[in-house]
C-alpha cells in the first residue's frame, strides 16, 4: 500500500512538473502581432486611400496628406475607379501626420461615389454620396483633447 501511495505522488509531482515546463515554453514562443503593435514597430504611417464608385470614373479627385515634416498633394480632374494609393508618413517626429483630407466627385455616368482612408490597415475615413453633383469627403484630423 506504501509502495503504491509512493508512485501515486512522484507520478502527481512528475505530471506538475511536466505543466511547468510547457507554461514556461510557451512563454518563450513568438507571439503574433496585431496590426496596432505592427504599426507601432514601424518607423512610417501606411496612409492607405481608395475612391470607388459604381461609374467607369470619378471627377475633381483631391488627396491631401498633412505630415509634420513630409506633405502630399494629389489632384486630377478625371480618373478611373476604383482609385486606390499609398502614402507614408515617417514617424520621425513628435505626432508625425496632422491630417488627412480626400475628396471626389461623381462623373456624369455614376449614381454614387465613396472614399475611405485607413491608417495603418484600420478605417479611419468613410463616407459615400449619391445623386448629381455629389461628392465623397473623407476627413481625418488630430487634435489635443476629447472630440
Amino acid at each position: 500500500m506504501k509502495l503504491g501511495r509512493l508512485a501515486l505522488a512522484a507520478s502527481m509531482a512528475f505530471i506538475l512538473s511536466a505543466c511547468g515546463v510547457i507554461k514556461d515554453s510557451v512563454d518563450i514562443l513568438p507571439k503574433e502581432q496585431t496590426n496596432e503593435e505592427t504599426a507601432a514597430n514601424t518607423d512610417a504611417i501606411r496612409i492607405e486611400v481608395v475612391v470607388e464608385s459604381d461609374g467607369e470614373s470619378i471627377v475633381d479627385l483631391e488627396v491631401d496628406i498633412k505630415g509634420r515634416k513630409n506633405s502630399e498633394q494629389v489632384k486630377h480632374a478625371t480618373t478611373k475607379t476604383p482609385y486606390k494609393e499609398e502614402f507614408t508618413v515617417p514617424k520621425d517626429v513628435f505626432l508625425p501626420l496632422e491630417a488627412t483630407h480626400v475628396t471626389a466627385g461623381i462623373a456624369d455616368d455614376a449614381s454614387w461615389v465613396s472614399c475611405t482612408v485607413r491608417y495603418d490597415g484600420e478605417v479611419v475615413a468613410t463616407h459615400k454620396a449619391r445623386g448629381d453633383g455629389a461628392k465623397a469627403v473623407c476627413d481625418k484630423k488630430f487634435q489635443w483633447g476629447p472630440g
